[in-house]
């Protein structure tokens, strides 16, 4: 029998279609019909396997937070969470130790790194016995600076040292995973990682784009003239990222809708920034999972600290499957601000740059000739 996971895949793409009135056009009424015995088998076998899902939630809590392992669970998830146990100790100790290395203040999201573990190697065969040093490793990059110090006889010189700094950009994190423990990660690892991180982390599964976070919530209903006048103003002169910029504000005020974008004045996200880009010759693809992994792919990724005008920043409110789970995409305005078509607002919009522990990459596609 197919596993549950699987099985689910089969199930939601089956009642999407089915759910789908443009599809069910296009296919007719008949054949949806002989479809829905055959979804409704699948579901049935999906509710004789919900056992094994309880399993798979509770290792997980059972994992992270400690506390009696019932009875009830089996023999083989028990051997799995005791030695996830065990990763988690050696881990904590690892990241420990950095973290008293690292300097200004910041320090690695333990809950991240034990997440993306969990997601990797539990039900692996004693993942305890992996390098969890060479592990942890994955998430930072090591800085050489220089200090002065003072010798016994007063004598002041300066000094080369070393220090870690975590790395902030995931894609980073993975590349070295897969070139440091030559383990492939795949996108459906870093969709389980994500919504781990997140259960763990703020006891609820990862979010969408939506009005019930208030981080959305600070955005700027229009721009005076003026406002908007200073804002051109303090674009580099001649530079295509500015054009860009200018080509998305035009759509300040369009309509948000998936299904009508590129008809009249109706944009969604990703086609807000491919448009811009289509305006001054740059053809980049049509969702923001695939401009992101066009960015990597042609090495145009950048740093949060490095954006400047007319920069791609990408987010992953919930994992969807697609590459990096990446959820939605805006055009960096400058001065911390980004346009973006918020399905939230129903239209597009011009704010401050919001969700920044969502923030999973930044590209730079302009460049191109």
């Amino acid at each position: 029998m197919a596993d549950p996971r699987s099985l689910g895949i089969i199930v939601k793409t089956a009642l999407s279609a089915l759910s789908d009135g443009r599809l069910r056009k296009g296919i007719g009424w008949t054949i949806a019909a002989i479809l829905s015995p055959f979804i409704l088998t699948i579901v049935i076998i999906l509710s004789l396997l919900s056992g094994t899902t309880n399993h798979n939630n509770n290792a997980l809590y059972l994992s992270f937070n400690r506390g009696s392992i019932s009875a009830d669970i089996p023999e083989e998830y028990r051997g799995h969470i005791e030695d996830m146990r065990r990763s988690f100790t050696m881990l904590d100790g690892k990241i420990e130790g950095i973290n008293k290395q690292i300097e200004d203040g910041n320090s690695l999201d333990s809950i991240r790194v034990k997440a993306i573990f969990y997601s990797l190697y539990f039900g692996e065969n004693q993942p305890s016995n992996i390098d969890k040093a060479k592990f942890v490793d994955c998430f930072i990059r090591y800085e050489e600076l220089k200090r002065t110090v003072t010798d016994e006889e007063g004598n002041e010189y300066e000094e080369t040292y070393i220090v870690p700094v975590p790395i902030t950009n995931l894609p980073e994190v993975y590349k070295n995973i897969e070139t440091t423990m030559e383990n492939s990660v795949t996108y459906e690892d870093m969709a389980n990682a994500n919504e781990i991180h997140y259960r763990i982390k703020y006891g609820t599964p990862a979010p969408n784009e939506g009005d019930s976070f208030t981080e959305w919530e600070d955005w700027i209903q229009g721009l005076t003239p003026e406002k908007l006048e200073n804002l051109y103003h303090d674009l580099p002169e001649g530079e295509k990222g500015s054009k860009i910029v200018k080509l998305a504000m035009s759509r300040l005020g369009d309509p948000y809708s998936q299904e009508k974008r590129g008809q009249g004045r109706y944009t969604d996200c990703s086609y807000l920034t491919m448009w811009s880009y289509r305006q001054i010759g740059i053809s980049i693809p049509g969702t923001a999972a695939e401009q992101a992994r066009f960015c990597v792919n042609k090495n145009l990724t950048v740093s949060k600290k490095d954006l400047v005008p007319g920069d791609l920043v990408f987010w992953s409110h919930k994992p969807n499957g697609r590459f990096m789970n990446i959820t939605h995409v805006g055009v960096y305005a400058g001065d911390g601000k980004v346009i973006d078509a918020s399905y939230s607002k129903g239209k597009v919009v011009y704010r401050n740059l919001f969700n920044s522990n969502k923030q999973v990459l930044y590209g730079r596609p302009h460049i191109l000739k």
